[in-house]
């Protein structure tokens, strides 16, 4: 949805009277609410009579509700979406802290930081566009890399054969979906230790002469762990 920067025009510093402040923001989403309404009923395809015949009400009340120049109460928003199938996310945001209030679990309002904003702009694009076109190159990756990691587990790799005696009940792209994600921590401990506990998940107790069992699988595990931690190295180098 294209918008006018009406923020811009906003975030000049006019007033530092917070009664002036809380106009301009009521002003910003008058602004943003009833273009968008426009917009949504436009697409739909439906004219202010024939939305207001839907709503029950006289076009003369769509017309309103459409202008930002009236104050609007929610209700007659929510109703006025609803009949266009459409929703009202709303958020709350202080300093860092967004806080959702809108009963929609399959849109999420998120705070996007200022340097994704910059990177979208220079890319000439929306925020929102910017965002999933990173998060699909973002999954694109994601599924190349799962496919290398199921590769080299199916592979006759002396480190993938251990790996396999130790899947249990799990299957390859389990333990490669789970591979991932240690891969994506940070201190190289952390993901030994991770990849450790994947490969500890069905571990049988056993006797040895070189002390207790759980002493002998931990060494050996964390052995098998580092050992597989340098193949996946190599596959992402």
């Amino acid at each position: 949805m294209k918008k006018p920067n009406f923020q811009a025009w906003l975030q000049q510093k006019v007033s530092d009277d917070s009664e002036v402040i809380l106009a301009g923001k009521l002003e910003y989403l008058r602004l943003y609410l009833t273009d968008a309404m426009r917009e949504i009923r436009n697409k739909a395809g439906l004219t202010q009579t024939q939305l207001a015949k839907k709503l029950g009400v006289q076009q003369a009340a769509v017309s309103k509700l459409e202008s930002a120049l009236k104050e609007h109460e929610l209700e007659s928003v929510l109703h006025y979406l609803h009949a266009l199938g459409a929703d009202l996310l709303v958020a709350v945001k202080q300093g860092d802290e967004l806080y959702q209030a809108s009963d929609n679990e399959g849109s999420l309002l998120v705070d996007v930081p200022d340097v994704v904003a910059q990177k979208a702009l220079a890319a000439n694009m929306s925020v929102r566009e910017y965002v999933r076109v990173a998060i699909e190159k973002f999954s694109r990756e994601d599924d190349r890399l799962r496919t290398a990691l199921v590769k080299l587990l199916k592979s006759d790799d002396s480190v993938a054969v251990k790996v396999r005696a130790r899947l249990g009940s799990r299957t390859i792209q389990e333990v490669a979906v789970e591979l991932e994600k240690c891969l994506s921590l940070s201190e190289e401990e952390d993901r030994i230790f991770a990849v450790k506990n994947i490969l500890a998940a069905n571990v049988v107790s056993r006797e040895s002469n070189r002390g207790t069992s759980d002493e002998f699988d931990e060494i050996e595990l964390l052995d098998l762990a580092e050992e597989l931690l340098d193949k996946l190295t190599e596959l992402l180098s």
